[in-house]
């Protein structure tokens, strides 16, 4: 008896148009494609989205940042030290934070018709993948009680082009839509998704990793399914990201952004929600303790 190889699963890619880009609107076929895919995947690419000179001043200035802080040992490595993944915060800079980041108009569109109007953003970091052999266990970013609805939005935007050579996210398309805390083993020293629902969806749906232009973005449903992988080049691969929330979304989490910029973004539909810093603030110091609960 042959057992059959279930259908590579395949990320919804979406291109945007020469009038959409200059209208800074996402028409109505593409929106569609993209709610759908959200819906079905818990995940989309807009594969044009973001300026390529803004993401090399960005990488410019953070990949020596990344070695700096790669050779601190107080710097958090994410799921251990095997991963070479590093918690890094974006530059915190006036002439560093662009609207196609922080705030791309396309992305809004998108996320607006998953939510309902004027989300919330509340979190802005960056993990960069140093060469190395171990990888993360398929997880998600919570392990509350959290709604049974789309709630939370993670938009990544890689600052180079991404495959698989140098750690592009593995994803597990459509996990999202039976997930709750319940997946989650928490007895583990890194909370992750149960090794025999890994097993069960492997089956149906198996991971993949997405390779992607530099460019594009990448919105991601928070209940999907992820991991970071080996970056198996000596290039460090920084990950720009940025979660938006619904405006009935319960939260006092906000992200920190320079005070020089706070009248410069066009924030669009966003409301954003930041402690607004000066000067003297040093964003290489970090933080990777961030509580995304729904408050009571």
């Amino acid at each position: 008896m042959t057992t059959s190889t279930p259908p590579q699963p395949q990320v919804t890619v979406i291109e945007l148009t020469p009038e959409e880009l200059s209208t800074k609107k996402i028409g109505s076929h593409n929106l569609q494609a993209g709610i759908e895919a959200l819906h079905r995947d818990g995940l989309v690419v807009l594969k044009n989205a973001v300026d390529p000179e803004h993401l090399d001043k960005l990488n410019i200035r953070m990949v020596p940042e990344a070695r700096e802080l790669y050779a601190r040992p107080s710097t958090h490595r994410n799921f251990g030290d095997n991963t070479g993944n590093i918690q890094q915060e974006p530059v915190l800079e006036d002439g560093y934070i662009f609207d196609d980041v922080l705030a791309n108009p396309w992305a809004t569109d998108v996320i607006q018709c998953m939510f309902g109007p004027n989300p919330t953003l509340r979190f802005y970091s960056a993990n960069t993948a140093f060469k190395a052999t171990g990888r993360q266990p398929p997880h998600i970013d919570i392990d509350f009680d959290f709604p049974k609805i789309p709630f939370g939005f993670c938009v990544n935007i890689n600052l180079i082009d991404t495959s698989s050579e140098n750690g592009a996210t593995e994803v597990w398309l459509g996990s999202h839509l039976d997930t709750d805390k319940n997946v989650l083993d928490m007895s583990l020293p890194h909370v992750q998704i149960r090794a025999d629902l890994q097993e069960a969806r492997r089956r149906i749906s198996p991971p993949i990793q997405p390779s992607l232009p530099k460019g594009s973005l990448i919105i991601r449903d928070f209940r999907l399914w992820h991991a970071g992988m080996p970056n198996k080049t000596d290039e460090p691969r920084v990950m720009l990201v940025s979660v938006q929330f619904p405006h009935w979304y319960r939260s006092s989490l906000k992200m920190k952004l320079p005070a020089s910029v706070k009248d410069l973004i066009n924030w669009g539909d966003i409301v954003p929600c930041a402690d607004w810093m000066g000067k003297d603030y040093n964003y290489l110091k970090g933080a990777h303790d961030h509580d995304f609960a729904l408050e009571v």
